[in-house]
Order: structure tokens, then sequence, then C-alpha cells
């Protein structure tokens, strides 16, 4: 298990890292050092970049919520979905983790999209802080890993 969590550890590093990629790019975008989109072609309106950017904040909340208060729910439908797979106990954490670091990034590439929609750094650096923030909140611990493993299988008719 060990050895399990020193590799999702480095996914998830590695993931990490590339939000800080995501924004050399973005200064390096704004600066002029990379050439992106000629600027003769036909931007979004600042309502429909509104409503975009309002719905990534909706669908980041919606993140946050769903890790925060149904964490254990979607622990339990990967510990059913990997029940006969040869590590049991490992496999649903790693899947798990692993859709925490996808969930938790895509934040970060929702700030890219709107700097490229709109090029304003700010919105990036805006979704690149809640990005950071959430690998912060919901990056594995040993010890959680560890206590769901030692912790009892519950059967589906206790909740």
């Amino acid at each position: 298990m060990r050895q399990q969590f020193k590799i999702t550890n480095y996914i998830g590093l590695a993931m990490i890292g590339s939000i800080f990629l995501y924004a050399f790019l973005v200064m390096a975008m704004d600066k002029g050092y990379i050439a992106f989109l000629d600027s003769g072609g036909a931007a979004l309106n600042a309502a429909t970049l509104a409503k975009i950017k309002y719905l990534f904040i909706l669908i980041s909340a919606a993140i946050f919520l769903l890790f925060k208060f149904r964490k254990n729910n979607i622990l339990q439908f990967f510990q059913k979905q990997y029940a006969k797979s040869p590590y049991p106990t490992v496999l649903p954490l790693f899947a798990f983790t692993l859709l925490v670091f996808a969930l938790c990034e895509v934040i970060g590439i929702y700030g890219l999209v709107l700097f490229i929609l709109s090029r304003n750094t700010t919105d990036f650096f805006i979704f690149m802080t809640i990005s950071l923030l959430y690998f912060y909140l919901f990056y594995p611990k040993y010890a959680e890993w560890e206590q769901f493993v030692n912790q009892k299988p519950r059967t589906s008719k206790s909740r």
C-alpha cells in the first residue's frame, strides 16, 4: 500500500506542477512571447464570457461540495467496482485519488480556457488559486488510506 501511495503522490505532484505550467503559458501569452489566436478574430461578447465564467464557478463549487459531503459514497462506489480485483483495498483508493486530482486540475484548465477566451489574466489566476486550494484541501494523506483499509467492509443494508 505504501508503494501505491507513493506512486499516487508523484502523480498528484505532477498534476500540481501542470497548474504552474499553465501559469507560465498564460504569462508568456500575455507578454506576447507565445502567439495565440490572432487578434483579428471574432471575440466573445462580455455577457457570454460572464456566463461561461459563472458556469465554471458553479462547477468548481459543485466539485467542492462533492468531495466535502460525498467522499464516502464515492469511495464505496469504487470499492464495489474493484471488489473482485487482485487489489481490492488499494485500487478503490487509487481510483478515487485520481478522480480528486483530475477534478482539482480541471479548475485550473477552466482558468486557462477563460484566459484564452477573454485574455484576462485575473480570471486565470482566480481559478488557479481555487485549483491549488482544492489540491491542498483534498490531497490524500497516508493516514486516511490506512483508515480506509482497516475499516470493516460495509454491507449494502447498513447506512
